[in-house]
């Protein structure tokens, strides 16, 4: 069976555009992994009374990406602490509810993502399993899922706290030895979550003791009747006998003590054993389970709910460690956020592998330290792992391991059998690679060795709840990075000498920044990625086979720049100086601690946007233990990507959308409100709110909320009826064709969603079909007006108003009032124009002819006139115009050259010649400018002889007389 991991699939060319950054996911790489090995130290020496510490650094380098959105099914077990520390022995029934519904989160999750095929089962636990143990159902995985909510919601919190017995149950069950024999998934996961420290455990273990064995038999006889019965004899045996290992706190003095017993025939026989030998076996038993899931390739993750000082953190790490994944620390304000996480890993695509280092050729003289991260079976080390590949993701970051080792004695060790094994991301097996061989010289005498350790602690926050607040000078996405430094291994008590020059260089992980801080700086290390270098100001002096000092401490400050998801330091080296031998170079060991770190956008009313590494955004309520309200999804409509987030913030208008950067620095936009267009159906127009058209509108969702499962609803207002707010697909358009204003509101829900209506108005109108013009075509002169008619149809046109214009207005213009008047000779067009759009244009033909004629001439009739004293000539009769129906024949000026002899006057629009005295004058008559600008002109003398004379000179109208 396969699972969807996808709420819906798409045809892979869309999944390739939606999730890759680079647009060519379907070419990506498939998911896979190499890795490296090398010693810690190459040359350690051998002290005379104890054995060499060394050790092997191992390097994974995840390759690929994940790009099929399927899983196989999965077998799951939660653990569940339900110890009497639960409640704080009823003082905090609350804590208790939390732990509850962090569960119910989880159930939430699975209900959600889950398929058929998986299976799901709960333990319950305090002093020894509960009876309320919900088994694996085969058929309905909801239903199982159901039964564990409603199981754990009955629970109590009372008793002490048993990891054994809980581990050995899930075991059993995962095991398929429970409710019927199916066969157990190849994916099988366990969550575990405590709120303390083990007080109790049920362990086999090796009891020596006298007990009855039959060494034969013998006839008893009585009277006629015998039988054969056994005979038995004392004999001291070892045999393995379940032991109770159980610790109490004294309420009077708060000492802790213990009690270790077992039984044999019925009777009960007490083991004196000091109590921290007792709280020691206790966790070992816990070691002994976790490292028996490991070899059955089960994970455990651990979940420690509390403070430092209520878990052992270390413990629950070294306990998920072993199984190759990790152990997170939960508090009651981040319980439930701790188990969809977990949750969401399970739910992801993964390599699960181990690399092994096979120490049978060496003998016994070389062995797995005490403590360390490893399971040793048959002379075969072996570390687990577990990488996840979220969809569509670049590979993750590289990971370091340390297998920490001793050894008895001097010599070459070549360790040439060191093999990574691995399951591909379909869960095929992958043909092993086995590393080069691997030297460390143990030698009699060599420098020292620098045996580190390396632990985190967040400033604010834990190391694996970082939260990088958008926007704020918070320091909860800070961390110190600690070292401890402790030198080891001297030949004898003779020698001498110092240890100088002592560096610490330690790679940042991408994605986490050093804090500059005095004695540290940035540098680039060997590997080309970014890291610090502290410089320690102290030597360490050897002599008489002592150290001083014995150790060295140093520590780093680092913050995370964008969302990390199960990070992990990469080992450190340190250099340093030894007098006798010179430089050197050891390995600290990374933390056995993962960083994870999300990215925060605070909202106003306690609620807040976490941003992951994946790409993905959940809306919290602050104010209820984190909650998830909302959340996004891949693939999605709303444009995030499946890129590590570095930042939130809000922009837009009353912040309803949120700008999300990338690691990469890549920017996209998400909405928190829903946006509309308004397009006509004919003619492809948006309209803004407010406008009026005459065709019919779609109203289409051109900003989609962010979020899953998001609801989208419409409303209208219009004359003719309202509409209620009714569910509609955003793809798909509104069509808005009743006539009249309409204000159409559109909201949505769910997801992000604001919940807050988004408004517009469009008003449709009955358009106009046809404009009549009469007459058709307009004729007139220059300078003419002209009236015409303009009719509409239909009558109940809804906008009648019209656009009319002349198209060449040196022609002709329109004046308004359906008038147009004729400014030059030509034809243009009279353009009537409907305003509501619906597009109705009519172009009438102006035809304007021009009846102007030029003047070409004036002249007097004869060139020389004789006139009386006192005698007036009108100018009209002596003057001729050429041609005589010129257009602009208007006399403009007349002058006399001599005005005392001849002269002129005007009345009204005629002009008159005077004889004054006798004598004569040159009159010049000038008509008023042409359209070509000229102006005709013509002179004529005139003679003034005296009153009465009677003197005819052959002119005309008694011209030439005096």
């Amino acid at each position: 069976m396969k699972k969807i991991l996808l709420p819906f699939l798409l045809l892979p060319m869309l999944l390739s555009i939606l999730f890759s950054p680079t647009g060519a996911s379907a070419a990506a790489d498939p998911p896979s992994v190499n890795f490296s090995a090398k010693a810690s130290q190459e040359i350690i020496v051998k002290p005379q009374n104890a054995d060499a510490i060394g050790g092997l650094d191992l390097h994974l380098m995840p390759k690929g990406m994940a790009t099929n959105p399927e899983r196989d099914p999965i077998d799951l077990i939660f653990i569940f602490d339900k110890s009497g520390s639960m409640n704080e022995s009823g003082r905090n029934p609350k804590k208790f509810q939390d732990a509850k519904d962090a569960i119910e989160e989880a159930v939430k999750y699975f209900k959600e993502h889950g398929q058929p095929g998986d299976r799901f089962g709960l333990v319950p636990f305090d002093t020894k399993v509960s009876d309320r143990v919900v088994y694996f159902s085969f058929n309905d995985f909801i239903s199982n899922l159901n039964k564990i909510e409603d199981t754990v919601n009955t629970l109590s919190a009372s008793g002490g706290t048993n990891y054994t017995q809980s581990f050995e149950k899930a075991l059993e069950m995962l095991g398929g030895q429970t409710n019927g024999a199916e066969k157990p998934a190849e994916n099988q996961y366990v969550i575990f979550m405590t709120d303390g420290e083990p007080t109790f455990s049920n362990y086999k273990e090796a009891i020596t003791y006298q007990k009855q064995v039959q060494v034969g038999t013998r006839e008893d006889c009585f009277l006629f009747w015998c039988s054969t019965v056994p005979v038995y004899e004392k004999k001291t045996v070892t045999e393995n006998v379940l032991v109770y290992h159980e610790i109490y706190t004294d309420t009077r003095t708060g000492r802790d003590f213990s009690e270790v017993y077992y039984y044999l025939n019925g009777n009960r026989y007490t083991i004196n054993q000091d109590v921290n030998e007792t709280k020691r076996r206790i966790k070992q038993h816990g070691i002994n389970m976790a490292q028996s899931l490991a070899q059955k390739d089960i994970k455990l993750y651990s979940i420690g709910f509390g403070n430092d000082s209520e878990v052992d953190m270390d413990y629950l790490r070294k306990l998920s460690s072993v199984t190759g994944v990790t152990a997170r620390q939960a508090s009651q304000g981040n319980i439930s956020e701790v188990f969809r996480a977990i949750s969401g890993e399970i739910d992801t695509p993964s390599i699960s592998g181990e690399i092994t280092v096979d120490l049978n050729k060496f003998n016994g003289k070389v062995k797995l330290q005490d403590g360390a991260n490893a399971t040793i079976t048959n002379g075969i080390a072996t570390i687990k792992f577990d990488l996840k590949y979220p969809l569509n993701q670049s590979a993750p970051q590289p990971i370091d391991f340390s297998l920490p080792l001793s050894f008895t004695q001097a010599g070459d060790y070549v360790f040439d059998n060191i093999k990574l094994s691995y399951r591909d991301i379909d869960g095929k097996a992958v043909a092993p690679i086995t590393h080069a061989p691997v030297k460390i010289s143990v030698k009699d005498d060599a420098a020292p060795s620098m045996v580190g350790e390396m632990s985190l602690k967040g400033v604010i926050n834990n190391p694996d709840n970082l939260i990088k607040v958008s926007g704020s000078n918070e320091r909860t996405n800070e961390l110190k990075v600690n070292y401890s430094l402790s030198p080891n291994g001297l030949f004898n008590n003779q020698v001498k000498g110092n240890l100088s020059n002592i560096q610490i260089v330690q790679p940042l992980p991408s994605g986490v920044s050093l804090i500059p801080s005095e004695g540290v700086k940035l540098i680039t290390g060997q590997d080309g990625r970014p890291a610090a270098q502290i410089t320690l100001g102290q030597s360490i002096n050897y002599a008489s086979g002592v150290f001083s000092p014995n150790s060295l401490a140093a520590s780093l400050n680092l913050k995370g720049d964008w969302a990390l998801n199960n990070v992990k330091m990469p080992t450190a080296y340190v250099t340093y100086k030894d007098s006798r031998f010179g430089e050197q170079q050891a390995s600290i060991a990374p933390a056995n601690q993962f960083i994870n770190l999300k990215v925060r956008l605070n909202e106003m009313g306690g609620k807040a946007y976490d941003g992951y590494a994946s790409g993905l955004i959940n809306k919290v309520d602050l104010n209820n233990n984190n909650t998830v309200v909302a959340q996004t999804e891949f693939p999605n409509d709303y444009g995030l990507k499946p890129k590590p987030i570095k930042d939130m913030e809000f922009v837009g208008d009353k912040n309803t959308a949120i700008k999300v950067t990338y690691s990469d620095n890549e920017e996209v936009i998400i909405y928190l409100t829903p946006d509309f267009e308004m397009t006509g159906q004919d003619s492809g127009v948006v309209y803004k709110d407010g406008d009026v058209t005459s065709e019919k509108v779609n109203v289409d969702v051109t900003q989609l909320v962010a979020g899953k499962g998001v609801k989208y609803y419409y409303s209208i207002e219009n004359p003719n009826g309202n509409i209620g707010w009714t569910e509609f697909d955003p793809s798909k358009s509104i069509v808005i064709d009743d006539i009249g204003k309409n204000t159409i509101r559109i909201k949505a829900e769910g997801g992000f969603a604001f919940n807050t209506p988004v408004e517009k108005d469009i008003t449709l109108q009955v358009p106009v079909e046809s404009i009549n013009v009469t007459p058709n075509p307009l004729e007139l002169e220059v300078d003419e007006v002209k009236s015409f008619t303009v009719n509409i149809s239909p009558l109940n046109a809804s906008n009648k108003d019209l656009d009319i214009y002349i198209e060449d207005q040196n022609i002709a213009e329109y004046k308004g009032d359906m008038r147009i008047i004729g400014k030059a000779e030509g034809e243009t067009y009279l353009v009537v124009k409907a305003k509501d759009g619906s597009g109705i244009t009519v172009r009438v033909p102006v035809i304007v002819k021009d009846a102007y004629i030029g003047l070409k001439e004036i002249k007097f009739i004869k060139s020389v006139f004789k006139i009386e004293e006192g005698e007036e000539i009108a100018l009209s009769d002596v003057l001729i115009f050429n041609p005589n129906n010129a257009t602009d024949k208007d006399i403009e000026s007349l002058l006399s050259t001599l005005p005392d002899k001849v002269s002129v006057r005007k009345e009204g629009s005629e002009w008159y010649i005077i004889g004054e005295e006798v004598g004569y004058s040159t009159v010049t008559a000038e008509a008023e400018k042409q359209r070509d600008q000229s102006k005709p002109k013509a002179s004529a003398l005139f003679e003034v002889g005296p009153e009465g004379a009677d003197h005819d000179s052959g002119g005309s109208n008694g011209a030439g007389r005096w």
